[in-house]
């Protein structure tokens, strides 16, 4: 039995324990459903990268697809938002179906781990959504926004600075980790899990990457984040928020996407005056090509109780997946294009093969 088996045996087990336990004893383990695919060459802790996170809740898993053979090498950033389920899943689906044959893809499935042990506080989601798998019963996780206050090691303060001298008004702000890059390695727990994906992007010269997120549906009028202004962009699903270096190659990615997909998103610049996100702080403080990408999820709209954030008819999860995937794939295509280094993956799911059914039909 190979490490990553025992590792799939391992999580079978906890999830099965999880069914038995109250809905508080589930979350606070922290037990997260993940089943590698055949293309896994290797699994890490991103405590490897800053060890401070060692047996905490904010290390995680980091899987990595690598062929061997050379090419660009890219980052799937998931989970960064636990109520933002289209990006963990997005990335699950990645890593459980997909085999890199040039470059190199490393995923990371659930990135503030921490987030994923509360309950959505914006909604009040449920944390556990039931699907059929390729091998039966399995459970996607839906979280919060922010970082568990118990995991922080800090009191919020009444306004937050982050470690790029932007004030924001609410203190909560301080566990969000789309607010702390470029993060700090003397910083709060949740300053420390920023510190450490820099840290990864750099040791492994990582050429682009992509935060996936998710916001309100477009046919709702009330942006979700109320902190976010940068760009005017009043409809904030849809869109791909690109570093100035990566505007090109986003543009290109874009239009390949509506052509393949019939997704019209928009593009924005990162603005240099908002400090703390992932697609301007880690372009900035690397030199890997970092973009964001936002999909609309239901679960997002301010005051929708009976969110359907699984198969919702106009914005179901298969249709989030998608977009999230397809256009990853576009930026690789156009990465290679701009810079002549391919990142080739096989067996990721096209959007109309994941439009044609459930989302199980592609997760183990």
């Amino acid at each position: 039995m190979n490490q990553l088996h025992r590792q799939f045996v391992k999580l079978m087990i906890l999830a099965s324990l999880c069914l038995l336990l109250p809905a508080s004893a589930w979350c606070k383990s922290i037990s997260l459903d993940i089943r590698p695919g055949a293309g896994v060459t290797d699994q890490r802790k991103l405590s490897d990268y800053f060890p401070p996170l060692k047996d905490t809740n904010l290390d995680t898993d980091v899987f990595f697809l690598d062929s061997g053979e050379p090419g660009a090498t890219a980052l799937m950033i998931g989970g960064t938002h636990g109520n933002e389920l289209a990006g963990s899943v997005a990335a699950l689906v990645a890593l459980e179906n997909s085999v890199v044959t040039s470059g190199r893809l490393i995923v990371i499935p659930y990135t503030n781990r921490s987030a994923q042990s509360m309950r959505d506080t914006r909604n009040q989601v449920g944390q556990r959504h039931l699907i059929q798998s390729r091998n039966g019963e399995r459970f996607l996780t839906y979280g919060d926004r922010r970082t568990d206050p118990a995991d922080q090691g800090a009191e919020d303060p009444d306004e937050y600075q982050n470690p790029g001298g932007y004030v924001l008004k609410d203190g909560q702000e301080s566990r969000n980790l789309n607010r702390t890059y470029p993060g700090k390695a003397d910083g709060t727990a949740t300053e420390q899990l920023a510190y450490a994906i820099i840290a990864l992007v750099t040791k492994e010269q990582v050429d682009f990457s992509l935060d996936m997120h998710e916001a309100n549906t477009p046919d709702t009028d009330k942006r979700t984040d109320g902190d976010y202004t940068p760009g005017g962009n009043k409809r904030l699903a849809y869109t791909l928020v690109a570093h100035p270096r990566g505007l090109e190659v986003a543009a290109f990615a874009l239009l390949a996407m509506e052509e393949d997909t019939r997704i019209s998103m928009k593009l924005e610049e990162s603005n240099t005056r908002y400090r703390g996100l992932s697609h301007l702080e880690i372009g900035d403080a690397t030199s890997c090509l970092s973009f964001l990408s936002e999909s609309p999820n239901p679960g997002q709209n301010r005051g929708q109780k009976d969110a359907d954030v699984i198969t919702d008819a106009g914005y179901p999860l298969t249709h989030r997946v998608g977009m999230h995937l397809r256009l990853f794939k576009h930026l690789a295509d156009a990465y290679a294009d701009y810079y002549d280094k391919a990142l080739t993956i096989d067996h990721l799911p096209e959007y109309s093969d994941l439009m044609a059914g459930d989302i199980g039909r592609f997760l183990n």
